[in-house]
């Protein structure tokens, strides 16, 4: 399913972590209605958190799974695949007039466990049935085997893993994957976005004598040879070693070819690789001003139809002066330029909406727009809900803890002071939650 396709099924089926799926509705005042129970959609990404599994000894425990939405039988109907954490994907199977079957145990019996992250579907072998890509991460200690999982398409609602046999079984802590012809000759190739298996376990310099070496610890490039996938991303300057969060395909230049772009949390700026007619070369500081700093979601689609793709990014700027001044870290000068002197780009904590100039260099608008504060954010997409010929943006929120909240983590420090050790039962219950809506 190609990106535009995706963008109007979701404007029918969006959804969201407790499961729900929400219909348009005819009346401009209300675009959409809560369905609930009748879709028979049942999901919930449920996590338990104990001393084995927890936020502290895994830095995005609480980041939540992934849904892919195809045709999975090409009856002309999308069907959905949804991840979990601590519990089992659920594939569903559109019935017609928003009822959905639940054909996980006949679709999809392989009894493969692990954190499950993000998920995509594309045609893969290219024998016209969309299959599922299911990316694997987690605290790795916990887990026996972390490879991804290719679920391939028999054409009879019924799958069978085979990452191994496609050469597909990326090991690293995968977050999202997208599928492209990169090369266009024909066949999709993959990029998947890998994270370090800990916060910060390598120096800069230690992950560029891994590249060099070709033991790169980090996103992987892999290009679809009869078949077969082969990992490339040395060979085509792949080399981001980021904790990356989003994941964009699309032709920003207008060459023919498509880019990518990679959304980065915390210090390390992000990647644009500009596609050059089969090899890649990282341009972002050529061609923007600056970005978000803790990126998240990330999107690319032409906003204002003049022809040029626009870029939209996530970060976590709270949308009140209270919770400003609750979550947000001291600033330093100091460390900001230290960051830009040292490769990075000039990087602000709020979402980033990058203008598309016409020439494939970008004025960044988000203030002006109005969407640079939407809170803790994580997804983000363009659609057109309203059918008015303009692309509306949908913007998903959700910390099931406030961890960054300033009161939380002075009390967190006065009680672990002089290497007391406390339960974390007693941590849980003096960090706050907070829930927040999602911005349309």
């Amino acid at each position: 399913m190609n990106h535009r396709v995706l963008q109007a099924v979701l404007v029918t089926l969006y959804f969201l972590g407790n499961g729900v799926i929400y219909a348009q509705e005819t009346s401009p005042k209300q675009l959409f209605k809560l369905l609930g129970d009748e879709t028979n959609v049942s999901f919930s990404n449920t996590i338990e958190e104990n001393e084995m599994h927890n936020v502290f000894s895994y830095e995005y425990f609480y980041n939540g799974g992934g849904v892919s939405i195809g045709d999975l039988n090409n009856d002309g109907l999308p069907d959905i695949y949804l991840t979990g954490n601590m519990v089992e994907d659920k594939l569903y199977l559109n019935k017609g007039e928003m009822k959905f079957e639940d054909i996980t145990p006949r679709a999809i019996n392989s009894g493969k466990d692990g954190w499950h992250t993000g998920t995509t579907m594309a045609d893969v072998n290219g024998d016209g049935f969309l299959d599922i890509y299911v990316c694997r991460a987690g605290d790795q200690k916990n887990y026996s085997d972390v490879s991804n999982l290719l679920y391939i398409n028999n054409g009879d609602l019924t799958f069978t893993e085979s990452a191994n046999d496609y050469g597909l079984d990326d090991s690293l802590n995968s977050t999202q994957a997208s599928f492209f012809d990169y090369d266009l000759d024909g066949d999709l190739d993959v990029y998947i976005m890998n994270v370090p298996e800990k916060l910060f376990a390598y120096t800069r310099q230690q992950y560029m004598e891994l590249f060099k070496t070709g033991q790169n610890r980090s996103d992987h490039f892999y290009r679809n040879d009869n078949g077969q996938f082969v990992e490339i991303s040395k060979e085509l300057g792949i080399n981001n070693h980021a904790f990356g969060l989003g994941l964009g395909i699309g032709d920003i230049d207008n060459n023919g070819w498509p880019d990518i772009y990679v959304a980065n949390d915390y210090e390390d700026r992000d990647y644009m690789f500009m596609n050059t007619g089969g090899k890649f070369k990282e341009e972002l500081k050529l061609r923007t001003h600056h970005v978000s700093n803790f990126g998240m979601g990330v999107d690319i689609a032409d906003f204002n139809n003049d022809g040029d793709q626009d870029i939209v990014e996530l970060d976590m700027a709270y949308a009140t002066h209270e919770r400003s001044k609750r979550n947000m870290a001291s600033m330093s000068n100091e460390k900001f330029w230290g960051m830009v002197s040292h490769g990075n780009h000039y990087q602000y904590m709020v979402n980033t909406l990058q203008l598309n100039n016409g020439n494939a260099t970008f004025s960044e608008i988000g203030q002006l727009a109005g969407i640079a504060k939407t809170d803790w954010s994580w997804g983000v997409l363009f659609a057109d809900f309203d059918n008015d010929g303009y692309k509306d943006l949908v913007i998903t929120n959700g910390q099931h803890r406030d961890l960054k909240d300033r009161d939380f983590q002075n009390e967190f420090q006065r009680r672990i002071e002089g290497g007391n050790k406390v339960p974390l039962d007693e941590i849980l219950s003096i960090a706050p939650e907070s829930k927040q809506s999602n911005y349309v």
